[in-house]
């Protein structure tokens, strides 16, 4: 029982020495419970909570379309938003998924309700879910069904023949409504499809996740050569210490690099041979190399400021881990973004996974280009030079090493 005392107490003294390590086991499933349990709010609320955001254009402008917009209001899971843009700015920002929906009522809208013709035009953000799509057009084609059987009522009584109320025709919804998805696909690729793929959206995702993950290989590399005293013999042999930091962060750059090309291969080729849909490039490989070279480059910046602040290459894989979940889970990785309240959406801009996912979804799934991602890229670029700087300095320190 002494023996076994001296034991607990040597792992007990160990523990003790690395609080780092043991406070980031108590603080990561913390912060991991409060983020994952805000950002999945809307997912377990009731259906009447959840607010699905649309634009609304009135092209018709008659009683019969305004009592269209009441009966639409009435829906609690429905929030139109208020904008004073004409159809082709409401259209271009529905496709920047500034709302979900973009509705436009026809002209003629009741000549076309009694023809049994499409009356209304619902267009779809790329990233608005499937299942959201066929929840609001399932509202919209009784909605109309409604009204279209309440002008045939009013023409019927009109014609002082109660009788020919029985002749009345429940009107196929469907018709009525045109749904159109504004995600058009690479029109370089004349067979892909007019709707974004769940490999789409979750391709750039987990690729900038496993970006971020070499921070784990490349600070436990460099904490191992700082304590063997590698790092020292290297600087006592007149190497500048920005030559050593380059060294570690071209290949580690490089090898980020290989893992767009390849997660990229593998949504165009493997996704599709296994039975899902391809992934679309989309129309601009410069605007995908543009977003791809500055997410690297803060990866590896990160991976490098990791290493400077960890002491023990424990300290390392628990702090870039920790750190790494909670910067996707605050991103929209491990869950989009559109599903999370406006509180967790706010957040999420504090995430560089949530730029680097922005940006290469304004390629694969909006069709932009290299001014499209600018502002991302821009963003990551100055974060990852952030952190350069920061770590040359931490590492350049006397007795650092």
């Amino acid at each position: 029982m002494k023996r076994l005392w001296y034991f607990i107490h040597k792992e007990l003294l160990l523990l003790g020495r690395d609080l780092h390590g043991l406070l980031l086991l108590f603080v990561m499933p913390a912060v991991f419970i409060l983020i994952m349990t805000f950002a999945l709010q809307n997912q377990y609320a009731d259906e009447g909570q959840v607010k699905i955001d649309y634009f609304l254009l009135d092209q018709d402008d008659s009683p019969l379309s305004r009592e269209l917009i009441e009966s639409l209001a009435q829906i609690d899971n429905l929030h139109r938003l208020s904008t004073a843009m004409n159809e082709q700015a409401l259209r271009a920002a529905t496709a920047e998924d500034d709302s979900k929906f973009l509705m436009i009522i026809n002209k003629n809208f009741e000549q076309q309700l009694l023809a049994g013709k499409s009356a209304l035009r619902l267009e779809i953000a790329p990233g608005t879910k499937p299942v959201m799509v066929h929840l609001v057009n399932a509202q919209l084609q009784n909605i109309l069904g409604q009204l279209s059987l309440k002008i045939q009522l009013q023409a019927l009584l009109a014609m002082g023949d109660p009788g020919a109320v029985e002749t009345l025709t429940q009107v196929d919804g469907k018709a009525l409504v045109t749904v159109q998805s504004l995600y058009k696909g690479s029109s370089a690729d004349k067979d892909s499809q007019e709707r974004p793929s769940s490999v789409q959206q979750n391709v750039p995702g987990w690729l900038l996740f496993s970006m971020f993950f070499i921070a784990i290989p490349l600070s436990n590399t460099l904490i191992s050569e700082r304590s063997q005293g590698t790092l020292a013999r290297l600087q006592s042999m007149n190497f500048p210490y920005y030559t050593i930091l380059l060294g570690k962060l071209i290949p580690y750059f490089l090898i980020n690099l290989l893992q767009v090309v390849g997660m990229l291969l593998i949504g165009v080729y493997l996704v599709p041979m296994l039975g899902g849909e391809r992934l679309n490039l989309g129309n601009s490989f410069a605007g995908l190399a543009v977003i791809s070279l500055s997410a690297s480059f803060a990866a590896v910046a990160y991976a490098l400021f990791i290493a400077q602040l960890a002491r023990t290459t424990e300290q390392a894989t628990i702090l870039s881990g920790v750190c790494n979940i909670i910067m996707a889970a605050l991103g929209g990785v491990m869950v989009p973004r559109f599903v999370m309240p406006p509180v967790m959406q706010d957040l999420s801009v504090f995430s560089p996974m949530a730029w680097g996912l922005d940006g290469f979804l304004d390629i694969l799934l909006r069709n932009g280009g290299v001014n499209a991602v600018l502002h991302e890229a821009a963003a990551l670029s100055i974060f990852g030079l952030g952190l350069l700087l920061l770590s040359a300095f931490l590492f350049s320190r006397p007795g650092k090493h």
